[in-house]
């Protein structure tokens, strides 16, 4: 353990790095495709940062809870609740009610640091999209500070009783809790992101390295091929990884000891910075971004969400550089006028600071409460109604749409038929897919009289029909998939109808079709392809309130390039293929809203409406490729 605290430029320069890859990830920058991946640096570095000042006080017979929390009320408290503060005066001018209650909700679980849990309970395939949540990203401040509330105690009984097991103890923690992480990848993949218990095994990481005796025992080359070994260990993840990969888990793993790696080297030269990868991260310009990159983590995420629903559009390069010069500009003012007098303050006594840092947070949570209460002032938009809604019914969710693919095995031909013909030479056609096949469900059951075939519903939100596709965040697609085909030997299918949200897939390559087509082929099975169908950034109930209220039409451009079909056609026989957007769509602008009703029940989804729409449209060429028996 160390001999008090000095401080690190080179910490400074790592929470840079963190909080830059974590921000230009969120604004959509290509070339930081692993960018989440910021926020669990910051775990190693506050699991460090934090066992540090703790066991300083230990050694020094200083400490006290009372002390501990004092210090983290004035890193903390003032800076997050001028962000609070700010975000709801820009969720009561720009929030739809529906939304602004969602908001108020999370407000108030995040004054209690729970907003964690509240999203781990709220977020799902029915909710909106979670990159429109304002308060998305105090999630992470959640795990922290309920960290904060075992940590010290655990330090003062093991500092007390059992001073010489610091590292087995920390060491047989750290394993129970990466355990769980991977064990919970599949048996609770949004428990595992959100919660404490999977992600301790980061900040513990951090901790560990604090206990490491600080005796320089290796030679300063290998000391510095650590820290080259170290940067790679993020730097790479940050700039290629993706969504398919096992995380927080083994996802998680690399940068997390790239990150320790970084720390340890530079307590070995007494808290210096070497010529290597820790002297870079001392450079000026990282170590400032590094001071305020508190305030920075808390401000571009309200910015960005708040610029989306301003635009209602897919956000520009103008766009983005006004976030980002707006993010430093507020997280300059917050950090010279709100953080340091704050936390420098020797005025204000430590029973002032705990009492008033309580009642400040009390006081943000009676307003998410007020917020919730009065149904998100509905009075400040009175003609506002919400015109359409997902449900859960018209899915036929658990039995023929799953929310997990791993549920796929209750799946049953009865249950799952949307249409019956009734000729005695029956077609057996096959609706396989993710949610964006689900999604034509509703339209088919309204026109199931018009078919002139049998159609059974298969569909499993995010697992695309692609038999290459393999996902680590999403394991089950693959046995979902090649059940699929085992459907179609058992039921006799000579016909498949494949949909997805190719947006989702583009990145891995769309030709992963072709590994679908190969084996349909072979078992002599017809296809059609439905491309990628209109999505846009926001809900569509927003977006007909803000731009098109009252009109009976409405068109809107969509927030993908679609030059995504071209792409997927081109692996597809021009007979076997739809474009969605031909029909939808006029000179880059979709139909959003038809004889006065949404075509969508979200960004994407058709509501039963736009099904029934869009399926009408395509009953004649249906009825006419599906083979004759």
């Amino acid at each position: 353990m160390s001999n008090g605290i000095s401080y690190r430029p080179d910490i400074d320069g790592l929470r840079a790095v963190s909080v830059l890859a974590v921000i230009f990830y969120h604004l959509g920058f290509g070339f930081v495709a692993g960018g989440y991946l910021g926020v669990d640096v910051f775990f190693v570095i506050s699991g460090y940062v934090i066992t540090l000042s703790v066991m300083s006080m230990l050694e020094k017979g200083q400490f006290s809870i009372l002390e501990f929390y004092n210090r983290r009320i004035k890193r903390i408290f003032p800076a997050l609740a001028f962000m609070l503060l700010l975000t709801w005066v820009g969720a009561y001018f720009i929030l739809l009610p529906d939304s602004f209650v969602d908001y108020s909700k999370s407000l108030a679980s995040a004054s209690a640091f729970a907003s964690n849990i509240y999203f781990w309970q709220s977020i799902n395939y029915f909710n909106a999209a979670s990159d429109m949540k304002p308060l998305l990203h105090t999630w992470s401040l959640s795990v922290e500070e309920q960290y904060y509330i075992f940590m010290p105690v655990f330090l003062l009984i093991m500092y007390r009783f059992f001073s010489s097991k610091f590292l087995p103890v920390l060491a047989v923690l750290i394993t129970l809790s990466f355990v769980l992480s991977c064990i919970s990848l599949t048996k609770a993949p949004t428990a595992n992101f959100y919660l404490l218990p999977t992600r301790a095994w980061e900040l513990l990481l951090g901790a560990f390295v604090a206990f490491i005796p600080q005796k320089q025992f290796l030679k300063s080359f290998v000391l510095k091929l650590l820290g080259i070994i170290g940067a790679m260990l993020i730097v790479v993840p940050i700039l290629f990884y993706n969504h398919n990969l096992a995380f927080p888990a083994y996802g998680a793993l690399a940068p997390c000891v790239g990150a320790a790696l970084i720390i340890w080297v530079g307590s070995q030269h007494n808290l210096g910075i070497t010529r290597g990868v820790n002297h870079l991260l001392g450079a000026k310009p990282l170590v400032f971004i590094g001071l305020i990159s508190f305030s920075l983590y808390l401000m571009h995420w309200p910015l960005i969400v708040f610029f989306k629903y301003y635009r209602l559009d897919v956000l520009t390069t103008t766009d983005i550089a006004i976030i980002l010069v707006s993010t430093f500009i507020l997280s300059l003012f917050s950090w010279q006028f709100i953080e340091k007098p704050f936390r420098y303050s020797k005025k204000i006594t430590r029973t002032g600071v705990i009492s008033g840092g309580v009642l400040c947070f009390v006081f943000v949570g009676a307003i998410g409460l007020f917020g919730v209460y009065s149904k998100g002032f509905e009075q400040r938009f009175p003609d506002y109604t919400v015109e359409t809604k997902f449900t859960e019914k018209s899915s036929r969710v658990g039995n023929c749409f799953f929310l997990n693919a791993k549920n796929y095995t209750k799946w049953n031909a009865d249950n799952c038929k949307v249409a019956e013909e009734s000729g005695d030479n029956k077609n057996k056609v096959l609706l396989w897919g993710d949610s964006f096949a689900n999604h034509y469900v509703p339209g088919f059951i309204e026109h199931k009289d018009a078919l002139m075939f049998d159609l059974y519903q298969y569909t499993s939100a995010g697992c695309p029909p692609i038999l290459s596709f393999t996902s680590m965040a999403l394991p089950q697609c693959d046995e979902f998939n090649k059940n699929a085909i085992e459907v179609i030997k058992k039921l006799d299918i000579n016909f498949v109808i494949i949909s997805a949200k190719w947006t989702d897939y583009k990145s891995r390559g769309l030709s992963g079709i072709l590994s679908t087509i190969k084996v349909l082929d072979e078992l002599n099975v017809s296809y059609l392809v439905i491309g990628q169908s209109p999505q846009y950034v926001i809900d569509v109930n927003a977006l007909s309130y803000f731009k098109h209220r009252g009109e009976a039409e409405g068109r809107w451009p969509i927030a993908f390039d679609r030059i995504i079909n071209d792409e997927l056609s081109s692996y597809i026989p021009e007979k076997r293929f739809i474009d969605p957007l031909n029909q939808l769509c006029i000179e880059g602008k979709c139909l959003y809203k038809n004889n006065g009703r949404l075509m969508h029940s979200d960004y994407g989804h058709f509501s039963q409406y736009g099904s029934a729409f869009i399926i009408q449209s395509l009953i004649e060429r249906l009825n006419s490729i599906v083979p004759n028996n």
